[in-house]
């Protein structure tokens, strides 16, 4: 009896260990908004609360992108960048192209994504290099287009007039968020190739040996992530209407710290765990009135510390890819 006792003691500690495991980052959420709350009452007016899901939706689109890059081991430095030149690209063509211009900025996004993806995997360059070299270019490509931030004009606010459809405190772009997440979800779970993009984080060499054709799933990864990228420079014109060359560049550091703060393998619920304490906490600090360069150092050290904590010191896993 007393054998059973312990045993049913041991179960019950690992059990709990495991709850506060898997929930420890809604707690640290919860955490967090009492925390910031307690510091200024305004954290959870009406305005700031729209402003929270408005700075969550942009974020948890290019997150998405991010997290496929995560379960297959590799990175992409140049989401921000993309992000930007389709911001450019789609304020730009407003005026001659009309609602052809998502398509336009869509399409620029696909190329950058298949680009990258097809340097990574055929030439055999780590995403790393890759991705930093195209970053590089593709910041250069949005100032090349436009020099100094602009706004879109009323004549061509019609075709972003969707953006301003509320409902409560939350808005159209945000539900669109929320919907793109559960898409990755089902594709995740339901597809071949969300399945094979798990196997070839998990192993690759036993993904590739197993049949899996690992550089087109690769390729791919990398083709929606530039997609999403793209949506976020299009969300973010519809937002501020108007168009800024460097509009991206904080996102790809927030993107990260979001996507690697949780930990674990990778998936669309802790991604969404993650932008939600990312955009609490930005958010958070502007409202008590911390400088905005001492959130960069923050989320740089949460990189830095959830990399610490998940990474794999087999050394099989060692090499970024």
């Amino acid at each position: 009896m007393r054998q059973t006792t312990g045993e049913t003691k041991k179960i019950n500690r690992h059990a709990v260990k495991a709850f506060l495991e898997a929930t420890a980052g809604a707690w640290a959420l919860v955490a967090l908004i009492l925390l910031f709350y307690s510091m200024n009452g305004a954290f959870l007016n009406q305005f700031n609360i729209r402003n929270l899901f408005n700075n969550m939706a942009t974020l948890l689109i290019m997150c998405c992108g991010a997290t496929l890059l995560r379960i297959i081991g590799s990175l992409d430095l140049s989401m921000g960048a993309v992000c930007s030149v389709a911001n450019v690209i789609f304020v730009s063509t407003l005026a001659s192209l009309g609602a052809a211009s998502y398509l336009v900025a869509i399409g620029f996004g696909m190329l950058a994504g298949f680009m990258l993806g097809f340097l990574h995997t055929k030439l055999k360059i780590p995403s790393f290099i890759a991705s930093l070299g195209f970053m590089n270019i593709w910041q250069s490509v949005a100032l090349l287009i436009v020099k100094t931030p602009f706004s879109i004009k009323k004549a061509q606010q019609v075709f972003i007039e969707w953006g301003k459809i509320r409902f409560g405190v939350i808005d159209l772009p945000t539900i669109f968020s929320i919907v793109l997440l559960g898409v990755f979800a089902l594709f995740l779970t339901y597809t071949v190739a969300g399945r094979s993009m798990d196997l070839i984080g998990c192993n690759e060499r036993a993904a590739r040996l197993a049949g899996v054709k690992t550089d087109r799933y690769k390729i791919l990864a990398f083709t929606i992530t530039g997609v999403t990228s793209a949506l976020c420079g299009i969300l973010l014109a519809i937002r501020l209407r108007s168009c800024d060359p460097a509009v991206g560049l904080p996102y790809t550091l927030l993107a990260y710290a979001a996507v690697f703060l949780i930990g674990g393998h990778g998936n669309v619920l802790k991604t969404l765990l993650g932008v939600g304490i990312v955009t609490v906490i930005d958010n958070g600090m502007t409202i008590i009135g911390v400088d905005a360069f001492w959130s960069r150092i923050i989320f740089g050290s949460l990189i830095i510390v959830s990399m610490i904590l998940t990474m794999d010191r087999g050394g099989r896993k060692a090499i970024v890819k």
